[in-house]
């Protein structure tokens, strides 16, 4: 059976999570991963991980941590995503859950928070079905909060 794992994002898988698609209607609700990428490079708080499926990069996601910030937003995913090519299959559900328990191995980790458009129902359904709890507290950038209490 094929295994999802989240692996460190290298040289040698970087140029697949960049060239990783979304669906025609995700496009515009999520920045590309080459932009989170870079931020990595500047911000030390992300880290950047391929989604492996096998040996196969299927997806992107980003992990923010910042021991300073209040319970609910030490630990933050502020990317994810899986190849419009993957998706619907299982596979961004197990690759969430191992990006949630990796976080929980952290002593200080109460909260995971994650945010998506209020009106993005695929997504909110997604977190939903993972625990995550629509907090109706609303970001900057108008993204609703999705808080996992760990």
């Amino acid at each position: 059976m094929a295994q999802i794992s989240i692996q460190e994002l290298t040289a040698k898988n970087m140029y697949k999570c960049i060239a990783l698609k979304l669906a025609d209607d995700q496009v515009d609700r999520i920045a590309p991963n080459v932009y989170s990428i870079a931020e990595s490079k500047v911000d030390p708080q992300f880290t950047p991980y391929a989604i492996h499926l096998d040996e196969e990069v299927i997806g992107f996601v980003m992990t923010e941590c910042d021991r300073e910030e209040i319970e609910e937003r030490k630990y933050w995913i502020p990317r994810f995503m899986i190849d419009v090519s993957y998706q619907r299959k299982g596979y961004g559900k197990e690759a969430m859950q191992q990006v949630i328990d990796m976080l929980k191995k952290n002593d200080d980790c109460q909260y995971i928070g994650l945010s998506t458009e209020p009106d993005n129902n695929t997504a909110l359904r997604f977190y939903e079905s993972l625990g995550f709890v629509n907090t109706g507290e609303l970001l900057e950038e108008s993204e609703v909060i999705l808080l996992l209490k760990v």
